[in-house]
C-alpha cells in the first residue's frame, strides 16, 4: 500500500504498541503511536490519520471515549476507527460502535487479519474520499454538468448548469435534453454527434442552446457514454461551459485589432486581409478588382495650423461622406494618417473606377462645418486594378499608391491610374476604331466555323460562321471588343455585308470540292436588319455566289425579332419565300412573345448556352431547356442546343429530343481550311459526315 496512509495506533501496552507500529510499517503504511486516549485525541487534531487503531481499555482515558471524542472533531467524518478489545462480550462490540468505530479487532491480534482489514477500510477511505471529490467538483464547478440515461432523460445537474441554463434542477431533471436545443443546427449535425458518442465514445464542439429565458448562447461541450459490465451504454455525461462572454470579447479584440480607434473605419491590416480574399476569389471567376487610394489635400495645413483635434474631426467626416459611396460588397478603410482605401470588386470596365473616382471627388468638394469653421479639401486619387497592376495585395495597393503621387504632382485633387494607357483610354479607342475601320480594306477579317450536328445521326449538317479579326500588331483582337465598337460606329454593316458575301462563297467552294452540302448559318446585327435595303442585299449576295438559299441560315437575337415586329415579320416572310432558312439566335435571353414566334416563319430554335451549362446539375434549367424543346416543337421548329461541351450534357439533350448539338464538345470555331479537313476526313470515312464526340 502506498505510504500517503498514516495510521495512528493507540495502546497502553509499550510492547503491543511497537508490535503492531512496525508491522504496519512493514506493510507500507506510516504510524504515529499514543499512550491513552487522551494522548489520541489531541495527536488527531495535529496529525490527521487516515486510520486510528485503538486500543479499548486504556488509563485517563479508555477508547471508547476517546473514540466518541475523535468523531466529535471536524475532520474525522471520514476517518475510520477499529477498536481493539481483548472483551468479547456483546455489551463491549456494542460501546465500540456506539461510540463511532467502524470495525473492532479482538486480543491477541491475528496479524493476518489485521493486515487484511486495514486494507479494506482504507480502499473504502479512499474510495469514499474520491466520491466526496467528486461530488465537491460536480457541485463547486463553473461548468456545466448534466448527466442522462440512456436515452438522453436528464436524472442529476449540478448548480453550474442551473446558472447557465437557467432551469433548477427540479426542473430539468426527467425531460429530455432536447428541452435545450437551440434550432441553429440542422439534422445532420446531431446525427454526426450521436454517431461519434455511439461508436467512440465521445464527443466535444461547439454547440449553440437556448436558455430557460428563450435566449440563445454558445457552448463547448464534451459529451462522454457510460458503458455497463456488458458494453451496453447506460448513461451520458455531458460537461458544458458558456462561450458568451468568450464570443463578445473576441469579437471586441478582432474589432478593435482590426479598426481605426478614430473612425471605426478598418485599418490597414484589416484592409489587405480583405483584399487578399477579394483577390482571391477574382482570380478563381477571373474576374478585375479595383483599389483605390485617396490622400487628401492641404490636410497637413489644416492639421498643423488649426490642432489635431479639428484634424481628428476632419477625418471623421470625410470618412462618413466616403462611406456613402462604398459600391457593393466594397471596403473602405483608413490606411493611416489622411490616407483611406478603397476596394472594388468585381470590376467591368476600368471607367467603372474613373467614376467611382470622380465621385469621391465630387462629395469631397462640399466645405466641411468642424467647430464652427469651414474647411474646403480636396483629394489626390490613385487607381490600381487587378490582375493589370499587380497580382498581389502589396503589388497593387504599391502600384495604387504610386499612382495617387502622380495625381498630387498633376496639380492635386485628380486621379490617375497606374498605367498610363488607362489615363489616355480614350486615345487608345480612337486608335482602335480606326484600325477597325481600315480593317476591311486590308483583309484582316476572317470567319471561323463551329460545327452543327444532328442529335441522332452524328451526321455534320451545318456551321455558324463567326467573324474574328487578326489585328497585324495585337494578334487576334476579341469579338467582345471590336463588336461593340463596330455597332456604335456603325462599322458592323460593312462587315456584316462582308461575312455574308464570304460565307455564301465558302458554302459554294466546299460544294465545288465535292464534298455534301451543309447549312451556312450568318449572325445578324440590329442595325444591319433594320436597313431598308437589308432584303435586296442577301438576294445579291445569294445570287451573286451561286448558293441554294436552302442552305443559308440567318440567325437574329429575340430582341431584333421583337423590335418592330411587323417590319420583322414583313422582312422574314420575304427572306423564307427565297427559300432562307431562319433562326432565332440565344433562345431565352429575351422576352418573346408565343404569339409573335408562331406567327413569323422561323425554322429554328437555338437554345442559349447559359440554360444548356448547367442543365445537367441544376434542376431548373434542366426544366426550362425541356420546356424550350417542347415548345420548338410544338411549333414544328428545329432545336439547336449552344454551347455543349460534355457527354452528360450531350446525353441531356438526346433524351430530350434535342435535334442538333453546337460546341465546344464537337468542336471549336476553327479557320475554314481546318472546317474543310474535317469534311474531307468525314466524307472519306464512308460516304456520310459523321463525327464522334
Amino acid at each position: 500500500m502506498p505510504t500517503q496512509f498514516l495510521i495512528l495506533v493507540v495502546d497502553d501496552d509499550a510492547v503491543t504498541r511497537l508490535m503492531i507500529c512496525r508491522f504496519l510499517e512493514r506493510n507500507g503504511y506510516a504510524t504515529k503511536a499514543a499512550e491513552h486516549g487522551r494522548e489520541a485525541v489531541e495527536m488527531f487534531q495535529k496529525q490527521s490519520p487516515d486510520l486510528v487503531l485503538m486500543d479499548a481499555k486504556m488509563p485517563l482515558m479508555d477508547g471508547f471515549l476517546a473514540c466518541e471524542e475523535i468523531k466529535r472533531l471536524p475532520r474525522s467524518k471520514h476517518t475510520p476507527v477499529m477498536m481493539i478489545t481483548g472483551l468479547e462480550d456483546d455489551d463491549s462490540v456494542d460501546r465500540a460502535f456506539a461510540a463511532g468505530a467502524t470495525d473492532f479487532i479482538t486480543k491477541p491480534i491475528h496479524w493476518a487479519i489485521l493486515r487484511n482489514r486495514v486494507k479494506y477500510l482504507l480502499r473504502a477511505v479512499e474510495a469514499e474520499r474520491k466520491l466526496h471529490l467528486s461530488d465537491r467538483v460536480f457541485q463547486s464547478t463553473s461548468e456545466g454538468i448534466v448527466v442522462t440515461d440512456a436515452k438522453a432523460v436528464i436524472q442529476s445537474v449540478n448548480p453550474a448548469f442551473s446558472q447557465i441554463t437557467g432551469y433548477h434542477s427540479d426542473e430539468a431533471v426527467g425531460r429530455h435534453t432536447r428541452m435545450l436545443k437551440s434550432g441553429n443546427h440542422d439534422l445532420s449535425f446531431y446525427e454526426k454527434m450521436w454517431d461519434a458518442l455511439i461508436q467512440s465514445g465521445k464527443w466535444q464542439g461547439e454547440i449553440w442552446n437556448r436558455r430557460k429565458s428563450g435566449e440563445l448562447y454558445p457552448q463547448w461541450a464534451s459529451f462522454s457514454a457510460i458503458r455497463g459490465p456488458s458494453d451496453e451504454i447506460t448513461n451520458y455525461v455531458a460537461v458544458f461551459s458558456d462561450l458568451t462572454a468568450a464570443k463578445e470579447s473576441e469579437k471586441t479584440l478582432v474589432h478593435i485589432t482590426g479598426h481605426d480607434g478614430l473612425t471605426d473605419l478598418p485599418n490597414r491590416l484589416a484592409f489587405f486581409e480583405r483584399t487578399q480574399k477579394f483577390l482571391a476569389d477574382a482570380r478563381r471567376r477571373q474576374e478585375r478588382v479595383g483599389v483605390l487610394m485617396l490622400d487628401l489635400d492641404r490636410f497637413k495645413v489644416v492639421n498643423e495650423t488649426m490642432g489635431h483635434n479639428l484634424g481628428d474631426g476632419l477625418l471623421v467626416e470625410v470618412a462618413k461622406r466616403l462611406i456613402s459611396v462604398i459600391p457593393d460588397r466594397g471596403l473602405l478603410a483608413r490606411m493611416g494618417g489622411d490616407e483611406f482605401g478603397l476596394l472594388c470588386p468585381c470590376v467591368q470596365e476600368p471607367e467603372d473606377m474613373a467614376l467611382l473616382a470622380q465621385k469621391v471627388l465630387n462629395i469631397l468638394e462640399a466645405p466641411f462645418d468642424i467647430q464652427d469653421m469651414e474647411l474646403f479639401i480636396g483629394a489626390s486619387i490613385g487607381i490600381g486594378l487587378f490582375p493589370m497592376d499587380g497580382m498581389d495585395v502589396n503589388t497593387l495597393v504599391r502600384n495604387a499608391d504610386t499612382a495617387m503621387y502622380h495625381a498630387k504632382e498633376q496639380g492635386r485633387n485628380n486621379f490617375q491610374f497606374y498605367r498610363d494607357k488607362l489615363n489616355t483610354s480614350s486615345m487608345a479607342r480612337m486608335i482602335l476604331e480606326g484600325s477597325l475601320r481600315s480593317a476591311l480594306d486590308r483583309n484582316e477579317f476572317e470567319l471561323f466555323y463551329q460545327p452543327q450536328v444532328d442529335i441522332q445521326s452524328g451526321a455534320l449538317v451545318g456551321a455558324e460562321a463567326l467573324i474574328r479579326w487578326n489585328h497585324p500588331e495585337r494578334g487576334m483582337v476579341s469579338p467582345g471588343e471590336f463588336i461593340p465598337m463596330a455597332e456604335e460606329t456603325g462599322l458592323i454593316l460593312p462587315m456584316g455585308r462582308w461575312a455574308l458575301r464570304s460565307a455564301c462563297q465558302r458554302a459554294v467552294a466546299w460544294s465545288n470540292e465535292g464534298l455534301p452540302p451543309i447549312r451556312v448559318a450568318v449572325n445578324l446585327s440590329g442595325l444591319q436588319f433594320r436597313q431598308p435595303d437589308f432584303i435586296e442585299i442577301v438576294e445579291r449576295e445569294v445570287q451573286r455566289s451561286g448558293l441554294d438559299p436552302q442552305y443559308l441560315e440567318l440567325e437574329l437575337t429575340e430582341s431584333i425579332a421583337m423590335g418592330d415586329v411587323e417590319e420583322t415579320f414583313d422582312k422574314l416572310k420575304t427572306l423564307s419565300e427565297m427559300g432562307c432558312q431562319i433562326a432565332i439566335d440565344d433562345f431565352g435571353t429575351g422576352f418573346s412573345s408565343l404569339s409573335y414566334l408562331k406567327r413569323f416563319p422561323i425554322d429554328t430554335l437555338k437554345i442559349d448556352r447559359s440554360f444548356v451549362r448547367n442543365c445537367t446539375e441544376d434542376s431548373e434549367d434542366a426544366a426550362i431547356v425541356k420546356t424550350f424543346i417542347g415548345l420548338a416543337h410544338s411549333l414544328k421548329l428545329r432545336v439547336i442546343a449552344e454551347g455543349v461541351e460534355t457527354e452528360p450534357q450531350r446525353l441531356f439533350m438526346v433524351q430530350n429530343s434535342c435535334d442538333e448539338i453546337q460546341g465546344y464538345l464537337y468542336g471549336r470555331p476553327m479557320p475554314a481550311g481546318e472546317f474543310q479537313k474535317m469534311l474531307t476526313e468525314q466524307l472519306h470515312n464512308g460516304g456520310g459526315v459523321h463525327l464522334t464526340p
